[in-house]
């Protein structure tokens, strides 16, 4: 055996010696000039590598006489790629420079590694000129593979049929939180990503990977700027103002970023129907600072300090509805005010350290505290009536007959505080076969929250004693004090496998899986992940001997994705917690292809798949405006199936338009839930206040089975437009259009299975038009202007079709216990003008 192995080792070594090979040496830097060890470096179509040393020098044998092309990576930079060409014996030295991975207008398809992780590049500098009222950086998820965003004033959204509780929202690898007692779009503020400091932008509508967190839906993972130079901006609006400032010290070893925000809705919340004095403040201020520490230690501080402030003081509100031929009108005179307020503090600390060629680990801390306070009382008097339609008569359009008269009081003394403290060790290790990746982290949760809330309806005096000795009745009291202390403790691994099969022919591989412990409930949960990508490398023969590329890409991915609950999902309608809840599960499947081409010379994308995802254990839960109320038990099953397509890319050179289309359908199964349709003397079906003889004789019981969730958006239209002006390049026009099927709704009686009405379709369209006074070619740099890159003026029209869109419904009970749903309307057309500085 030894003579056999001596034999071959023999016979492959002289090989070797035989064929005419070159080196290529050099070293692999930054943007910086820092060096990069354990930078990788291979020779395409084949399984030779070599890694960077401590130095960031390398040395790879190629071979000689043909041209062959290197790839040289590293962890969070773009990839290069050269063509050499070396006679045989000759060495040749290249210094390689990778970028960081930012985003400009040429990463419209986005880079090889994102296809083989699944995630989308969003230019997150595009926010600035999405014209969409909310201005942040969730404006630009509309359009994304299975997004769906109906309200202008609040920046969640939903994803393939979940609700914004099932997104993950990462900032520099930390999960960040919104609000827990938000109940409009109005009250909700600033979300914690602030666009002027987002470096990346990368977002997965499903089956992504292991190392992100456990929900149900989808990851948006945002990773702020280390700044290279002196940089800044300063925008100015009708709806507020926002500077930041970047730059390095210390010989770019200290870099910082910090940012400020200040926003007012008023000129939204005055064309609503509820007519009053509005006065939203909202504010926050972030700064990001890192310090190489040493060649192979960065540290980092990640602060961020938000307050958003809500009043309002109602006068009257008047609402009319209906098909021509039933036209209502819906009056309230209000007394009373409301105010709302969300404090949030948020600290970071990291450690980010390279200890070795080819191993980089990270270690953070992190801290995160809110204050919420709601405080409203507030009474409603009403009015229901029937307008004329008759054109003829002298009274059309007037109230012609009335259906309900009514007095309402909401109350309110909700206060919330929530402490969330995180520790948190991932890695980074690149095989030579294979990429390796884990983490474990630990996360203390604090909660105590304090509700004191009721509200009264008093229709025609039906509910006010009539002596000292009775009760007033009111319709809802909630009166509790929770407090809530939970650690949880996770931690995740996976790998990623490439192989290239040459001319263009490569696979990729990710498995991992990852586990988390609740100790709220003792329950541990293990969420296996993988996904399959597949390039094909196909090539078209246009003449003989000539090709072109055909550049598709497939991909398998799914897995089991768990979702432990948080607060909300644990407190049941009568404010209670429910220590046996459970996580919801989701065995998820996907299909997905794309393809990257070019029109005109220009880059193009189309990205399509096809997804379904069995889930069990829900916890059921209803939508009114923003706020989601949990059932607090884990009594549904249900799925979510559907085809989402995507079309992205530069129909003007240089800059990014794209459209999207989704189909799908979201049902679920409340295990028990049953309902009675009771018949009278006659047979007839009794409906309450319809039905002349409402006494019941015979019955029969009625088990739903699945019924739409409450986001089942069976249709969803969205595109981001833009163009110029074909001789005056420095005039853009800027378009978002969303159109969207309706949403199942139902009256506020907590039985899911009512909710079989539809709103109305939502259709929306915000353009912009804007003119680039500095910065352009050609244009002056003299003077003042010398210390200003960009300048741009943008005039905004909102709701371009002044469309009314629905964002839920107030129910009103006659005297006759016929209900009616009244519209709740979003923003009408409105205006604004922004500027915009970049230095």
């Amino acid at each position: 055996m030894r003579v056999l192995v001596f034999l071959l080792f023999s016979l492959d070594t002289t090989m070797a010696l035989a064929q005419a090979t070159g080196i290529v040496r050099g070293v692999v830097r930054d943007e910086t000039g820092a060096t990069l060890p354990g930078a990788g470096v291979s020779l395409m179509g084949t399984r030779d590598a070599a890694v960077s040393d401590d130095n960031g020098n390398f040395r790879l044998v190629v071979p000689a006489g043909r041209s062959v092309r290197l790839r040289w990576s590293f962890t969070g930079m773009d990839a290069y790629e050269e063509e050499v060409l070396l006679n045989d014996g000759e060495e040749r030295t290249i210094t390689v420079r990778l970028k960081f991975r930012t985003l400009g207008a040429v990463d419209v398809r986005g880079t090889q590694a994102d296809r083989e992780t699944g995630l989308e590049r969003i230019d997150p500098r595009l926010a600035r000129f999405n014209p969409m009222p909310g201005g942040g950086i969730e404006s630009l998820l509309t359009g994304q593979l299975g997004v769906m965003m109906r309200n202008e004033l609040s920046s969640g959204y939903s994803v393939r049929g979940g609700n914004f509780d099932e997104n993950l929202v990462y900032v520099n690898d930390i999960e960040v939180y919104r609000p827990f007692l938000v109940r409009a779009g109005q009250q909700e503020g600033l979300s914690f990503p602030n666009p002027d400091m987002i470096d990346r932008l990368q977002f997965s509508a499903g089956g992504f990977e292991a190392r992100y967190g456990d929900k149900m839906s989808s990851v948006l993972d945002i990773h702020y700027k280390r700044p290279k130079a002196f940089a800044g901006t300063a925008m100015a609006s009708l709806l507020g103002g926002a500077v930041h400032i970047e730059n390095t010290m210390m010989a770019s070893r200290l870099r910082q970023i910090t940012g400020f925000r200040y926003r007012t809705n008023q000129l939204l919340l005055g064309g609503l129907d509820t007519k009053g004095e509005y006065r939203p403040v909202y504010a926050d201020l972030q700064t990001y600072w890192t310090y190489d520490l040493t060649d192979k230690v960065e540290l980092g501080f990640l602060g961020l300090y938000s307050r958003n402030r809500y009043t309002v003081v109602p006068q009257n509100r008047e609402t009319e509805f209906g098909p021509f031929n039933q036209a209502l009108r819906f009056t309230v005179y209000f007394d009373g005010q409301e105010r709302t307020q969300f404090e949030t503090y948020f600290a970071a600390l990291s450690a980010n350290v390279k200890a070795g060629k080819n191993t980089l680990l990270k270690f953070q801390a992190s801290a995160y505290r809110t204050y919420e306070d709601e405080t409203f009382t507030i009474q409603g008097q009403y009015l229901l009536g029937e307008l004329e339609r008759d054109p003829g008569s002298s009274e059309y359009g007037e109230v012609v007959r009335d259906l309900g008269v009514g007095t309402f009081l909401d109350h309110a003394r909700n206060t919330l505080d929530a402490t969330v403290y995180t520790v948190a060790h991932k890695g980074y290790l690149q095989l030579p076969k294979s990429y390796l990746q884990w983490g474990i982290d630990a996360r203390q949760e604090t909660i105590n929250d304090r509700i004191n809330e009721w509200s009264m309806v008093d229709s025609a005096d039906y509910s006010i004693p009539l002596s000292t000795g009775e009760d007033l009745e009111l319709g809802y009291v909630l009166k509790t004090k929770l407090a809530m202390e939970s650690t949880r403790a996770s931690a995740y691994v996976q790998n990623t496998w490439r192989w290239e099969q040459g001319d263009g022919r490569w696979w990729t591989f990710i498995a991992g899986a990852r586990a988390q412990h609740w100790t709220f409930n003792g329950q541990t949960v293990a969420s296996p992940r993988a996904r399959l990508t597949f390039h094909p490398g196909w090539k078209r023969v246009i003449a003989p001997g000539d090709t072109i590329d055909r550049d598709y890409s497939f991909w398998l991915a799914g897995g089991l994705y768990y979702q432990p609950p948080f607060y909300r999902e644990v407190r049941k309608f009568d404010g209670t917690l429910n220590p046996d809840i459970r996580a919801q599960q989701s065995i998820h499947a996907l299909l997905g292809m794309d393809r990257m081409f070019e029109i005109w010379e220009r880059p193009f994308k189309f990205t399509a798949e096809a997804y379904y995802k069995y889930m069990d254990d829900l916890i059921p839960y209803e939508v009114d405006n923003v706020r989601i109320r949990y059932y607090g038990t884990n009594n549904a099953k249900g799925f979510a199936t559907g085809i989402d397509t995507k079309l992205s890319g530069q129909f003007i050179e240089g800059v990014d338009s794209w459209m999207g289309v989704s189909v799908m359908s979201a049902r679920e199964d409340l295990k028990d839930d049953f309902y009675y349709w009771r018949f009278n003397a006659a047979g007839d079906t009794i409906f309450p206040g319809y039905t002349a003889d409402a006494v019941a004789v015979d019955s029969t019981r009625i088990e739903p089975g699945l019924i739409p969730r409450p986001t089942d958006q069976r249709v969803n239209v969205a595109m981001f437009f833009q163009d110029e002006m074909p001789r005056w390049p420095t005039f853009k026009v800027h378009l978002n259009l969303v159109f969207g099927t309706g949403l199942p709704f139902g009256p506020p009686n907590q039985t899911r299975y009512a909710d079989t009405l539809r709103t109305t379709i939502y259709r929306r369209v915000d353009i912009g038009f804007s003119k680039q006074f500095l910065g352009a070619k050609g244009q002056s740099t003299r003077g003042w202007r010398k210390h200003i890159d960009n300048l741009w003026l943008t005039a905004e029209v909102f709701n371009l079709l002044n469309i009314d869109n629905t964002i839920g419904h107030t129910w009103v009970t006659d005297v006759s216990a016929r209900q009616y749903s009244i519209p709740d309307y979003l923003t009408p057309r409105r205006y604004n003008l922004k500027l915009i500085a970049w230095f």
